[in-house]
């Protein structure tokens, strides 16, 4: 068995080596070979797949429409242009300034994207790529006094050594397209099963809660823009080197649909598919110089009419693009391979002793839980997420056994305050959703906010959380003024939180929607996720570790690989309580979590509730309206009503007191 598997993987290995031999030698191979218009689409395509991968990265995976993405090639190619002719500086010297001066200008469009999304972000892109149009590349200083900037052949090295270049001939720009694709594949492929690449997708899943989580959003957001505009710009520079000329109107405004429709063929998160779609609509754009007929060209005379068709036709048969068609392929391959037989690959290696640093950000310390105790020994299935034997042990324990006891002073006022909301106001417009409010949390203790509908629990929860500014009134977080902090700061030092309707990451699978939670654990940057460096590697194992730890003890097994889409009511809401506890975050704010469940299921998560306080040592501040659940976990409850205080005090005071039961039943108590 074990020499069959070997076997399995020296053809694998051997493929792979074909493929990419076939790649390198294809201009020297037939068909290539006997037509150079064919090495043209070659290279053609993989400009096209420059600009597709743009495309995914902004659209596919942070969910910033653009359509001002011809601009950005554009902006290369002039830039190109401008370097050779001003500064004599050629390909490829001149790619880190191409890189710079694309990225910036991407940045700045990107803060548009701050302020505006869906629809107006479209609109203000495809303004962007409009005036470019009509004014950018349009301007003498940039395009040259002809009306079109041009570039003298190039060679590097010396003539008869290995290390010449001649860039006249398209064999020979063949590779250098073809590696400038290969580095950026590998580099988007790293960022993708990355930190960075985690908080894109939680970005276009719901940007609240990704704030929530400790993430960044405009950063991101400028990040991926910037990323972006950079890919189209380097597609830019290699076009102009290509043909060595460039015009306004291979610029104009709707080559940025064009290239858009590329990717959505593709599949708009899809970088295999943006590189298939990109070497269709390459070769249809050179099918009438490769077959000289009536046919070919028809197409190449109405190649619009036709790429749309081409579009209409993949999307109709596969709504993901040509991404979908392959994975649906792929899956089919991997079942009938996979049939009668298991592998097991690890992801694990001997580990070293997780890093327990604890920076400082913006003058505030960020806190994590310890969740060494449930420390596993490295396995050596990557599918298995069951955790270490702690959680299997707690997993099996936690629906009946009893928590433990915790020994909190009876007196409130000795335990150590964690949170400490003092006379919050806030109001919206002329409305005061929130008058005078006062809630404190203290460590090791689940605390309620309760109050009939409207009552303005939920507007005091996110006034604690950032995401309402009160127009009065303090939050201090361990001691520490946090009453303007934004959310993502607060995340920082120790706040996890869940919502009233549910905030996971729809494109997601269960393991990748707690892996987003690691992101505060994460210390490495965007750099070093591109290049997959060592410590971007370590990192990942160790957030792998701790995601799989949670899931183990909350009992997710059967699920982790699934997407979030499609799971039962239930099932999500363990889903979001798992995200917030892998945050490691010491304060969970809970907005009504056992909404939607019946009473069962809401025992059932009380005695969870309860275990997690007693297991992880977390403190908990609950929003709930199923009042028997509140007083049977809490330690101490907060009313409001109207927006403002109505009581507090513990669970049998609040049980007795004639305002509560006249606030929840409409009657005064003794009636």
């Amino acid at each position: 068995m074990r020499l069959a598997e070997t076997d399995r993987r020296v053809y694998r290995m051997l493929a792979r080596a074909a493929v990419v031999a076939a790649l390198i030698l294809a201009p020297w191979l037939p068909p290539l070979s006997s037509q150079p218009a064919l090495v043209q689409a070659a290279n053609l395509a993989g400009e096209y797949a420059l600009i597709a991968m743009s495309l995914v990265i902004l659209t596919g995976w942070v969910g910033q429409i653009s359509l001002g993405q011809g601009a950005f090639v554009g902006i290369g190619a002039f830039t190109t242009g401008l370097l050779a002719r001003e500064a004599g500086i050629p390909f490829p010297i001149n790619l880190p300034i191409v890189v710079a001066v694309t990225a910036a200008v991407a940045s700045l469009l990107g803060l548009v994207a701050l302020r505006v999304r869906g629809l107006y972000l479209a609109v203000a892109t495809l303004i962007f790529a409009y005036v470019a149009d009509k004014f950018l590349f349009t301007s003498a200083w940039l395009v040259g006094e002809g009306g079109s900037s041009t570039i003298p052949n190039r060679t590097i090295g010396r003539p008869g050594t290995v290390t010449f270049f001649d860039f006249r001939s398209k064999e020979v720009f063949y590779l250098v397209v073809l590696a400038a694709v290969a580095a950026a594949w590998y580099a988007a492929m790293n960022l993708r099963e990355s930190k960075t690449g985690r908080a894109f997708f939680a970005v276009r899943g719901s940007e609240t809660a990704a704030v929530s989580l400790g993430i960044d959003v405009t950063r991101y957001k400028l990040l991926a823009f910037a990323l972006s505009g950079a890919l189209a710009g380097i597609a830019g520079t290699l076009m102009m080197t290509d043909l060595k000329t460039a015009t306004p109107t291979g610029f104009d405004f709707t080559r940025s649909l064009f290239y858009l429709g590329i990717a959505v063929t593709g599949g708009i998160g899809s970088l295999g598919g943006a590189i298939a779609a990109s070497g269709a609509f390459a070769f249809l754009n050179a099918i009438g110089q490769i077959w000289d007929t009536a046919l070919t060209r028809a197409i190449a005379d109405n190649l619009d009419i036709v790429s749309v068709g081409l579009l209409l036709l993949v999307l109709l048969a596969y709504p993901g693009g040509l991404g979908a068609a392959g994975a649906a392929v792929g899956k089919r391959l991997r079942e009938r391979a996979r049939s009668g037989r298991r592998e097991s690959v690890s992801d694990e290696a001997p580990s070293r002793p997780a890093r327990q640093r604890v920076p400082r950000r913006r003058g505030v310390e960020r806190r994590a839980l310890d969740f060494s105790h449930l420390e596993s020994e490295p396995r050596d299935d990557e599918l298995s997420v069951i955790g270490s034997a702690a959680a299997q042990q707690a997993r099996r324990d936690w629906r009946t056994a009893q928590p433990a006891p915790l020994d909190l002073p009876e007196d409130r006022s000795q335990r150590e305050p964690i949170l400490e909301a003092r006379n919050i106001v806030v109001r919206f417009g002329g409305l005061t959703a929130a008058d005078d409010v006062t809630v404190e949390v203290r460590k090791s203790e689940i605390v309620g906010l309760i109050g009939p509908n409207g009552a303005g629990k939920t507007t005091t929860f996110n006034a604690i959380a950032g995401l309402n500014e009160p127009a009065s009134g303090t939050v201090r977080l361990y001691g520490q003024d946090a009453t303007t902090l934004p959310v993502h700061v607060r995340a920082q030092m120790g706040v996890g939180r869940t919502f009233q309707l549910i905030q996971l990451f729809p494109q997601l699978s269960v393991f990748e929607n707690l892996l987003v939670a690691t992101h505060l654990h994460n210390d490495t940057g965007v750099l070093r996720h591109l290049a997959l460096t060592d410590a971007a590697i370590e990192a990942e194992r160790e957030a792998r570790r701790s995601v799989r730890r949670i899931i183990g003890m909350l009992g997710l097994e059967d699920v982790a690989d699934r997407r979030v889409a499609g799971l039962p009511f239930g099932v999500l809401r363990h889903v979001e309580l798992a995200r917030a506890l892998v945050t490691r975050a010491p304060l969970l704010m809970l907005d009504e979590p056992a909404s939607g469940l019946d009473n069962t299921e809401t025992d059932e998560f009380a005695r969870l509730l309860k275990f997690i306080r007693a297991e992880l040592g977390v403190s908990i501040l609950l929003i709930e309206h199923d009042v028997r659940m509140v007083t049977s976990v809490c330690d101490y409850i907060y009313v409001i009503n109207r927006g403002a205080p109505l009581a507090d005090g513990t669970p049998s005071e609040i049980q007795r007191h004639p305002d509560v039961v006249a606030a929840y039943l409409g009657e005064a108590v003794h009636a």
